[in-house]
């Protein structure tokens, strides 16, 4: 119960900024597109983890690689394929330009996460390792 509730309150923390992100910084690039997608790798693996005790390299790749794929899937222009690229939800979630730095700001955010859980959160919150 204690892990489920540290990594709902980190969900809700990344979740927060990410909204204040939006808020505050909607005309500055860096700070909403990159910043932000960073913070997004975060509010999945910590979502991920309320629900399964996943093992935090695995959760890390696969995150990772969903992450990669979607930013590739905008590459491919498959919300345009599908006819969706006006459906402001599908743009949201999916995106709607590829952008080679958002690659480099998911990465960030893996390594930061996984640092985050296998240092932090493991080691000092439960006090053991993974």
């Amino acid at each position: 119960m204690k892990r489920r509730l540290i990594y709902c309150s980190l969900s809700v923390l990344c979740f927060v900024v990410c909204i204040l992100i939006v808020i505050l910084f909607n005309d500055n690039h860096f700070i909403r597109g990159f910043i932000g997608d960073v913070i997004v790798i975060l509010l999945v693996y910590f979502l991920s983890k309320i629900f399964y005790d996943f093992h935090a390299q695995k959760l890390t790749t696969f995150v990772l690689m969903v992450a990669f794929a979607t930013e590739f899937l905008q590459l491919a222009k498959l919300t345009t394929f599908l006819g969706l690229e006006h459906n402001t939800l599908v743009r949201l979630i999916f995106g709607s330009v590829f952008d080679p730095y958002d690659l480099f700001a998911y990465t960030i955010g893996a390594v930061l996460v996984y640092v985050i859980d296998t240092r932090l959160v493991r080691r000092v919150v439960f006090g053991n390792k993974q």
